[in-house]
This record gives structure tokens, C-alpha cells and sequence, in this order.
């Protein structure tokens, strides 16, 4: 490796190491499905992704986006707004099974002051008609979390989510729908 590579990759290391700060990743499972999401907290927004797959119904879903954030993290309450691009596999009895939706919305947790490790977080996203490509019409995710903090740095929670897609010819289906448990971990 020559000299300029090492420049370059020293480079984006100290500049990627100052810029991440109080990042997540976690999971959570059920007997069916797997869902995982990471976070990439930039100061003022994040960069976040994410999978899920559910076994039984044999769909996957996988999302990237962008999410304005609260950089005071002081107060019990914190939030973010943004953009998320899904790609959702369903299998359907049509061959075109793969769909794309740009979907907007957000988060937010809220700390409970007078016991500080019990929070309360919860995500929706929604992609109307005019922002879903292939045979989705549109679709729809949310969650809602019981979260305690079992350490500095990590929770354990409970939460109710599902994913909904609606197609073109009125079909739906429900991806990731009922109750897991699941943690994430802050570095």
C-alpha cells in the first residue's frame, strides 16, 4: 500500500470517528421473525438501515434512510424526522414480487424523568401512491416500544410493530405484525 492510501484511509478514519457519536444498532425476534436496524447519529441527523424477515410468511423488507435529529440529548424527550427507501420482497403469486417505497416520517423516545431508565419509543413511516414504484400502491410501518435501560449503554424492550403493504389490485399483507422482544446497544 503506497503512501497516499495510507494518507487517505487515516484520513477517513480520524474524520468518520469525529463525526459518529451515540450510534445504535439492535434486534428483535419473535418465533417468525427477525427484524434488525442500525443507527448513525451525525450531530444533527442520522443515516440509519435496517432488515427484517419474517419465516412464516416468507417476506423481507429492507430500509435506508435519512432522519433529521434532535441534537440536545439532555431532556427527556428526543425525536427525528426524515425519509426512509424500502424495498420490500413479499412472496405473491404475481412474478413481480419485489416492490420499492419512498416512505416519510419519524421517532421519538421519551425518558421518563422520574425513572430514568424507562423510556417510551415509537416510529411510523407511511409511502402514499405517488411515491411507491412496481405494483404497490402504498404502505405503511410503525412501532411502539417499552424500553428500560439495562445499562449505560444498553436496553431491552418490548414492542408491537407491523408493516403494511397495499397493492394494485387491493391485495394486502401484514410483514411484521404482533409483539417481540428485543436490545440495542449505543457506541
Amino acid at each position: 500500500m503506497n503512501l497516499t492510501h495510507k494518507a487517505l484511509l487515516l484520513t477517513v478514519g480520524i474524520l468518520g470517528s469525529s463525526i459518529v457519536n451515540a450510534s445504535s444498532a439492535g434486534v428483535s425476534l419473535t418465533n417468525d421473525t427477525v427484524k434488525g436496524d442500525i443507527n448513525l447519529n451525525m450531530g444533527a441527523f442520522g443515516v440509519n438501515g435496517g432488515v427484517t424477515h419474517n419465516d412464516d410468511k416468507n417476506t423481507s423488507t429492507a430500509h435506508i434512510g435519512v432522519t433529521v435529529e434532535d441534537s440536545d440529548t439532555s431532556g427527556p424527550l428526543q425525536a427525528g424526522i426524515g425519509i426512509r427507501l424500502y424495498a420490500i420482497d413479499a412472496d405473491l403469486d404475481k412474478k413481480d414480487d419485489l416492490s420499492v417505497a419512498l416512505a416519510l416520517g419519524g421517532w421519538y423516545r421519551y425518558t421518563l424523568p422520574e425513572a430514568n431508565r424507562v423510556s417510551i419509543y415509537g416510529s411510523v413511516y407511511y409511502s402514499p401512491q405517488v411515491l411507491s414504484i412496481s405494483n404497490l400502491d402504498h404502505m405503511y410501518t410503525y412501532e411502539f416500544r417499552a424500553e428500560y435501560m439495562t445499562m449505560r449503554n444498553a436496553r431491552a424492550f418490548i414492542r408491537y410493530g407491523k408493516t403494511v403493504t397495499v397493492y394494485e389490485d387491493d391485495s394486502r399483507k401484514e410483514i411484521d405484525k404482533g409483539l417481540s422482544i428485543g436490545a440495542t446497544v449505543d457506541f
